[in-house]
This record gives C-alpha cells, sequence and structure tokens, in this order.
C-alpha cells in the first residue's frame, strides 16, 4: 500500500491564504468619506542655523488634508491624511546671501482627527534653485524641522487655521 504525502510548500501555501481571507473578510475595507481634500496655504518662516551658514527659510506651505472615516470593524476615530507641499519655501544664507531650496514636497503625514493638532517634519534643504544632489553630493543637503500648529474642520477635516514655523534638528549628541 502506498502513502500519498502533500508537498510541504502546497499546505503551507494553502493555509497562508486562508488565514489571510479571514483577516481580511474580519477586518474589512476601510473606506475614505466623499469629502475632496482641502488646499491651506500656510505662511512659514524661521532659521536653522548650522554649518556653513544658518539659513533663513520663508515663503508659504500647501497642505493638503483629507478626511477619513473607517468603516470597518475596528470603528476607528475619524482621522486626516496631510500631505505638505514645501515648493513655495525658500531659504536666503545669513552669510553669502546665497538662495536656498526646501525639498520633501508631498510629505505625507496620517493624523487623528482633532480639533488643534501640532505636526511636525523633517524637511531636506540644499544650496540652489531646485532640490537636487550637486558635485559635493549628499554632504551639501541638511535638515531642517517645520513644526505646523492646525486647527480643523471637526465634520469635514479642513484646516481652518495653521501657523508654521522652521528651526535646526535637535539630534542628539
Amino acid at each position: 500500500m502506498k502513502i500519498r504525502r502533500l508537498p510541504v510548500g502546497a499546505v503551507a501555501l494553502s493555509l497562508f491564504a486562508v488565514v489571510l481571507s479571514g483577516l481580511l473578510w474580519w477586518a474589512g475595507t476601510p473606506a475614505r468619506a466623499a469629502f475632496a481634500p482641502t488646499i491651506a496655504l500656510i505662511p512659514v518662516s524661521g532659521i536653522v542655523t548650522g554649518q556653513p551658514e544658518s539659513v533663513k527659510f520663508s515663503g508659504q506651505a500647501q497642505v493638503s488634508s483629507e478626511l477619513v472615516l473607517d468603516t470597518s470593524k475596528f470603528n476607528l476615530p475619524p482621522a486626516v491624511i496631510l500631505t505638505v507641499d514645501l515648493s513655495g519655501v525658500s531659504g536666503t544664507g545669513s552669510s553669502t546671501g546665497a538662495k536656498y531650496v526646501a525639498g520633501g514636497n508631498g510629505t505625507n503625514v496620517y493624523r487623528r482627527l482633532v480639533s488643534a493638532d501640532t505636526v511636525e517634519i523633517t524637511f531636506p534643504f540644499t544650496r540652489g534653485t531646485t532640490m537636487s544632489v550637486s558635485s559635493a553630493g549628499l554632504a551639501s543637503v541638511r535638515s531642517g524641522v517645520l513644526t505646523f500648529a492646525l486647527s480643523f474642520d471637526m465634520n469635514t477635516g479642513a484646516i481652518t487655521k495653521g501657523t508654521a514655523n522652521i528651526a535646526s534638528p535637535a539630534f542628539p549628541y
């Protein structure tokens, strides 16, 4: 009498498919609200200190806010997806007067919806008029920290008020 064995790989793959199907059924799919993203222009200013020179930034950040509602079995509280565009923010070197450009456009941040929130992101910047790595390489790219103080409409997730400040990163030593 011959005993027929199933390959271990086939059994493992089948088990994985069953478990994954069960998790997807149980979790459901979170749905986004029918609200279109809203865009706010937020004034930005501040100074990043460091070598080879301090850089004073100013301009407007464009922040898109999209309301997200969870209709799955988890029933999570409402949230917003913030997309930050810093293409309207530029800097000037304190000693040379050189132009600097901020990068990190399209940075996404997922936050629970509250009436007022503080959001902090780190962004790269470099000397020049376009965000690129020059012949000096990555050593020419520096970092700044952008802190937003935002107020939201609790029904739509739209930003109703915002301010922003740029500062130097506080790296631990």
